[in-house]
């Protein structure tokens, strides 16, 4: 007997270089006439605000900037949003940032019509109404929360980092521009891109993955081992870039349908606890995972070592499967994660 698999997406997905253009006029499609725009200090500090916000004016939509976002976004700095939202009578949101960014705007979103502090909506299907219209931009290619129906937020005092999940908080629009990224630095580059593997690695070898997610995420296994390194050392390479960007939402689309595993499982625990950077966390983790996971998918590692580059010509399953976690402690070597 077959196994039902199902593929869902509610997002609408535009992405192009110079995409960005269009927020001004994917706003009044929406019906925005004065939008939050959600964001991080790194964000306003780049210029890429000034990128954005042009359009909106142009579209004669009037912007209210909240930047209080932190790595690890906390329910604090997302329930203080939300009163700034009601207190000036925004109608959406726009987030602009990496992961943390984004998962505050759509908890932003979700809140609107589900009244309460974020920490009331921690868990599955929790939210009832659904939020507002959003759009993300990610500045970051390695989340894929501009696509995912998840939001993470964390409780410092508690030493807690748990998720928003339900299909109301998915954004509305995502809008991805290569572009956008250009001026990320080195390191985060690194980290986002390591977070995206760790994303299409776990969503492929997973129990619920079938034929279209693999497609999806074996493609962003295959675009992040050819452009990784370089995006990393030559930051403003517009290929390595829109590979990158096109790998993370890939890689998002796969796990957003088969859910992610071991690594994950981890790491999340531990930013909750010790407020340590999500990408990277992941990264130190993925390579002692896969080799803890290999026995139970090994045709599929091997399968990943050529997707990373590997030759396998000659080996054993078990040998070429093996070359997985090799390719990967190289590419996270190569790309200057520390030992």
């Amino acid at each position: 007997m077959s196994v039902p698999h199902e593929f869902y997406l509610s997002t609408r997905i535009i992405y192009q270089q110079g995409s960005v253009d269009q927020v001004g006029e994917l706003s009044k499609s929406l019906q925005l006439s004065k939008i939050q725009v959600v964001t991080d200090p790194g964000v306003v500090g780049s210029g890429i605000l000034e990128v954005i916000l042009p359009h909106m004016e142009a579209a004669g939509i009037e912007t209210i900037i909240f930047d209080d976002i932190v790595p690890n976004p906390t329910i604090a700095s997302v329930d203080q949003a939300v009163k700034q939202f009601r207190a000036s009578g925004c109608d959406g949101v726009i987030g602009v940032g990496g992961g943390s960014a984004l998962d505050a705007a759509k908890s932003v979103a979700a809140l609107i019509n589900n009244p309460g502090s974020a920490f009331e909506y921690l868990g599955v299907d929790t939210l009832k109404n659904d939020s507002v219209p959003s759009i993300c931009i990610p500045t970051t290619a390695g989340t894929g929360a501009e696509i995912t129906d998840v939001a993470v937020l964390s409780v410092p005092d508690e030493k807690l980092k748990m998720g928003i999940r339900s299909a109301q908080i998915a954004p509305t629009i995502a809008l991805l521009d290569p572009a956008l990224t250009l001026t990320l630095p080195a390191g985060p580059t690194r980290d986002s891109g390591l977070d995206a593997l760790t994303h299409a690695i776990e969503s492929y070898i997973s129990v619920n993955s079938w034929q279209a997610t693999d497609a999806l995420t074996l493609k962003a296994i295959e675009l992040i081992g050819t452009h990784l390194r370089t995006a990393v050392h030559n930051g403003s390479n517009i290929e390595a870039r829109d590979g990158m960007l096109l790998a993370s939402l890939m890689a998002g689309m796969g796990f957003h349908n088969t859910k992610l595993c071991l690594v994950h499982a981890i790491t999340g625990p531990l930013g909750g606890m010790y407020n340590v950077p999500h990408g990277g966390s992941n990264a130190i983790v993925l390579p002692h995972a896969m080799k803890f996971l290999l026995p139970g998918a090994i045709e599929k590692f091997a399968v990943i070592a050529q997707a990373l580059g590997e030759n396998i010509s000659g080996l054993s399953l078990r040998e070429a499967a093996e070359k997985a976690v090799f390719a990967v402690e190289t590419l996270a070597k190569d790309t200057g994660l520390p030992p």
